[in-house]
């Protein structure tokens, strides 16, 4: 696996202000999904609420192997400092929070060259991002946080991810609670 490229030196900063994550607004992105959102139905002498998601979970036969992964966060204070970004290009990866308080996903539609969206996801979003979207790591904000992550890997795990430097640092900036 490669290694994200050490901070170079840039003459400036761009700045850009998160919006709050939907489903609709992440759409060519990936998927959001969360409880009672899509067809919904009780289950188990009405006990159990359950939600049925309509996220993908694509991948290339390369990448036959399910890895889930976890991650334990420190939250990041009032902005993100964003220097390189990453991509799966055989997969879709999932962030599912399983503690967690606001979180934030920042993605590059053009790629490393262009222009962030960054999104405040709440504490029960899941995000799946499509393979090959370029993307900052997982960031929280209000606490310390735990996700869990699903990705599809080849048997080697060599080319599952990719690391690029941004040509200029971006600063992510988002509303307090």
């Amino acid at each position: 696996m490669q290694h994200p490229p050490s901070e170079p030196e840039f003459a400036g900063t761009a700045r850009y202000f998160a919006k709050p994550l939907t489903p609709e607004n992440f759409t060519n992105y990936g998927d959001v999904s969360r409880p009672n959102l899509g067809e919904s139905k009780l289950i188990r002498n009405g006990e159990v609420r359950l939600s049925k998601s309509a996220a993908a979970f694509s991948h290339l036969p390369e990448a036959p192997a399910a890895a889930l992964d976890f991650y334990e966060v420190q939250p990041t204070t009032n902005t993100l400092h964003a220097i390189s970004v990453e991509r799966h290009p055989r997969s879709t990866q999932m962030f599912c929070p399983m503690e967690a308080g606001r979180w934030l996903v920042v993605i590059w539609p053009n790629g490393p060259d262009g222009p962030p969206e960054a999104f405040v996801a709440a504490p029960d979003d899941v995000v799946t991002y499509k393979p090959g979207i370029w993307h900052h790591g997982i960031v929280a904000l209000d606490r310390p946080a735990k996700f869990a992550s699903i990705m599809w890997k080849s048997e080697t795990g060599l080319g599952d991810t990719e690391f690029a430097p941004l040509n200029s640092p971006v600063d992510i900036e988002w509303s307090q609670p």
